[in-house]
């Protein structure tokens, strides 16, 4: 199997989007989301923001590069017509922790099944296209011991791996530092430190 060393997602969030057919407005946002919680929550969110709305359809689909949770609504639309569509577009631009909100105000002519899932799906691919993409890298956290005179050394390496520091600790024997290690690269990173500081780094 593939190891999964990035996904693709979006920076930040956009909309509002709208297009009307037959009277009716859909409305359409997509916004980042890091978690199956932020997900339910931004929902909860919007259903309050459009409480005087026909309906507040949806679809996200949260995971590092892997399809851990995924869910859409219909939120009372015909089976199919709105939060399928929805889940389709971001699924076909294999786009990962994202929620995608399209918000209809009925505008008194039906248009029937096929009319509305285009509807759904041409205001998702909307909100779509209009996002700025964002490749991720999927990183390890690694926490390690150095001595001191070996900082210099650390940051060489940090430089070449693409290695992000986001902690350091000093105390009376070295230095505790706390790095984020492209996946791709990890096993790399932990030999280098290995063999340039001679075996004195603590993992």
């Amino acid at each position: 199997m593939t190891k999964i060393e990035d996904f693709l997602t979006i920076k930040s969030s956009t909309g509002p989007y709208e297009i009307k057919e037959k009277g009716s407005r859909f409305i359409s946002y997509i916004i980042p989301v890091s978690d199956k919680e932020k997900a339910e929550n931004t929902i909860t969110e919007f259903r309050k923001k459009y409480f005087d709305s026909t309906h507040v359809c949806f679809g996200y689909r949260v995971g590092d590069g892997e399809e851990k949770h995924l869910r859409y609504s219909d939120d009372g639309e015909p089976s199919g017509t709105a939060g399928l569509p929805i889940i389709n577009e971001i699924k076909s631009r294999d786009l990962f922790n994202v929620l995608l909100l399209v918000i209809r105000y009925y505008g008194g002519t039906k248009l029937g099944t096929g009319g509305l899932a285009r509807a759904y799906r041409d205001s998702a691919k909307l909100s779509i296209e209009n996002a700025p993409f964002q490749k991720t890298i999927i990183r390890k956290s690694q926490t390690i011991m150095i001595p001191f005179s070996f900082m210099n050394d650390l940051m060489k390496i940090v430089e070449k791996f693409s290695i992000t520091l986001t902690d350091k600790k000093y105390n009376y024997d070295g230095v505790s530092v706390e790095l984020q290690i492209p996946i791709s690269n990890y096993d790399a990173v932990k030999n280098a430190l290995i063999n340039q500081s001679k075996g004195s780094i603590q993992f």
